[in-house]
């Protein structure tokens, strides 16, 4: 074995809803690539191909990183079944290798279906590096299954027997363990200080030999030895598909082992289960709420959609948040992209989406539409300037449908206007008092958050509730003084009035409704 052959942590391909999966690939010192696959489905695999591409011990990619072909003919991958793939021989272009990236491209099954995966719903996973040391220890202590740690990963975890797992499955698709068993009892630190423990308390080991062990084993391991494939097909053994199965007292003793293992490592932790499960749920929601607070939604929505089955109303409210939220961001970002591509007008349709709850990014969204706002409308003022009125109207026009309380876009509108009748200062000389106006509506739009989400009532006897935030609107109701009202949404017109959408409550009749209403027909309370 050559001792000084590195390798670095294999990466695959895959998505986490197929049902064949590369669980285990490495490199050999004897330059062969050993695969372990895990059939989740109910059906044979006869053949298998893979892709693969090379890379160096600095993760640089060889070969500009082209795809190699690989097609294993005889394979007998049975139904739930952990296979390990004879190891196939590389030839002398890739001794620079020290990793690789790995997926598979099609199989063939038992019914004669070419099964060809889509590459482009596939993302790449970085396989854990256990040295052959601390693999050992984890076979001791917990068991020959245990071949990984459990992962948590974006959009779904890793069991500890090696299968990939969606984020909505709570139970692993091959051994059925317990999602959230496996990410709080068995990920690497939990692994380690279990490790650590049966260290420190073995009688064979001194004290030298204990902080040695201890030190490489509490590591996360950027690179190992490689073994040869001797050595791996020693330790990797499938089952012999033909070999008759077990009787049922067998499987009754099986069945009991595999109990007593899972007890034997729930105790390990039962008492701080136990303290904990009570203060669990309010935990979680506190924590939630810290990540609403700092803009980490999506983290937060996946906290609370743990507490799906509380009977407490708060989590489905924070749950429609953190969904509002999201979508919030997701607007914020999809109006930056659109600034790169140039299309300013979409770009402010979508900042125009950003919710005021969403603190990230609210004030950030407003910058970006006024920058964009002075951007689309200088390109009116050329054109008005250059005598291209219909040119210039347009682009206005454009502006106001998407930003109609725009007193900077207006004001452009009724210069156009009168340019086009008669001698009048070109735009450019007509907004030389934008800074005012500028000023003005930036109080205007303060004004107006500062009503969201408010409790408010009516001030002036028969307020007309309209249909649409414009005095033109039809009149839902005539509303009486003191009725109560709701702000869930503003609109700004022009420099002269807020409209707000308000939940409203007759202060006579009792009666509900939903309409707009002018903020002049109301009082602010502080």
């Amino acid at each position: 074995m050559n001792e000084n052959f590195q390798t670095l942590p294999t990466i695959v391909r895959l998505n986490l809803n197929q049902t064949l999966q590369i669980i285990r690939a490495e490199l050999t010192s004897d330059l062969n690539i050993a695969v372990d696959v895990l059939n989740l489905s109910d059906i044979e695999v006869l053949k298998i191909s893979f892709t693969v591409i090379y890379k160096n011990l600095d993760d640089n990619y060889l070969f500009n990183s082209t795809e190699f072909y690989y097609q294993i003919d005889s394979v007998d991958i049975q139904p739930q079944k952990i296979y390990f793939v004879k190891p196939f021989k590389i030839d002398d272009r890739f001794k620079d290798a020290r990793a690789i990236e790995i997926r598979i491209k099609s199989y063939t099954t038992a019914d004669g279906k070419e099964i060809v995966l889509d590459e482009t719903k596939e993302q790449p996973y970085t396989l854990a590096l256990i040295t052959d040391e601390k693999q050992k220890k984890i076979k001791k202590l917990l068991g020959p299954e245990i071949i990984n740690y459990g992962e948590n990963l974006i959009n779904g975890w890793r069991c500890v027997c090696g299968a990939f797992n969606s984020k909505e499955t709570q139970e692993c698709r091959h051994c059925n363990r317990n999602k959230n068993f496996i990410l709080n009892n068995l990920t690497e630190p939990l692994i380690n200080m279990k490790i650590m423990s049966l260290i420190s308390n073995s009688s064979e080991s001194d004290d030298s030999e204990v902080i040695e062990m201890t030190t490489n084993l509490t590591q996360t391991h950027l690179s190992k030895i490689a073994p040869t494939t001797d050595i791996l097909e020693q330790i990797r053994v499938n089952e012999d598909s033909n070999k008759k199965p077990a009787n049922s007292f067998m499987i009754f003793l099986k069945s009991i082992s595999y109990i007593l293992l899972i007890v034997l490592v729930l105790m390990m932790g039962m008492f701080a289960f136990s303290f904990t499960r009570k203060f669990k749920a309010d935990h979680v929601l506190d924590n939630a709420k810290a990540l609403l607070a700092s803009g980490k939604y999506q983290q937060a929505l996946d906290e609370l959609n743990t507490l799906k089955e509380s009977d407490k109303v708060e989590v489905e409210l924070l749950i429609e948040k953190a969904k509002k939220l999201i979508e919030s961001q997701l607007a914020f970002d999809a109006g930056n992209n659109f600034i790169l591509d140039g299309s300013y007008l979409v770009a402010v349709t979508k900042f125009k989406e950003v919710i005021p709850e969403d603190t990230l990014n609210f004030s950030k969204s407003q910058d970006k539409i006024n920058e964009l706002e002075n951007i689309i409308l200088e390109k009116a003022v050329k054109a008005l300037d250059n005598g291209n009125f219909e040119q210039a109207i347009d682009i206005v026009n454009e502006y106001l449908k998407i930003v109609p309380e725009s007193a900077n876009a207006q004001k452009i509108k009724d210069t156009i206007k009168k340019s086009q009748t008669k001698d009048e200062p070109t735009v450019s000389e007509s907004l030389e008092e934008s800074p005012e106006f500028d000023k003005n509506r930036a109080e205007m739009a303060k004004k107006a958050e500062g009503l969201l989400n408010t409790y408010q009532k009516v001030t002036e006897e028969n307020a007309n509730l309209r249909n649409n935030p414009s005095l033109d609107a039809d009149v839902i109701t005539v509303l009486p003084l003191d009725s109560d009202l709701y702000i869930k949404d503003t609109k700004i017109e022009g420099l002269e009035r807020i409209w707000c959408n308000v939940e409203a409550k007759n202060a006579i009749t009792g009666e509900t409704f939903n309409g707009w209403i002018s903020n002049k027909l109301m009082e602010i309370k502080k």
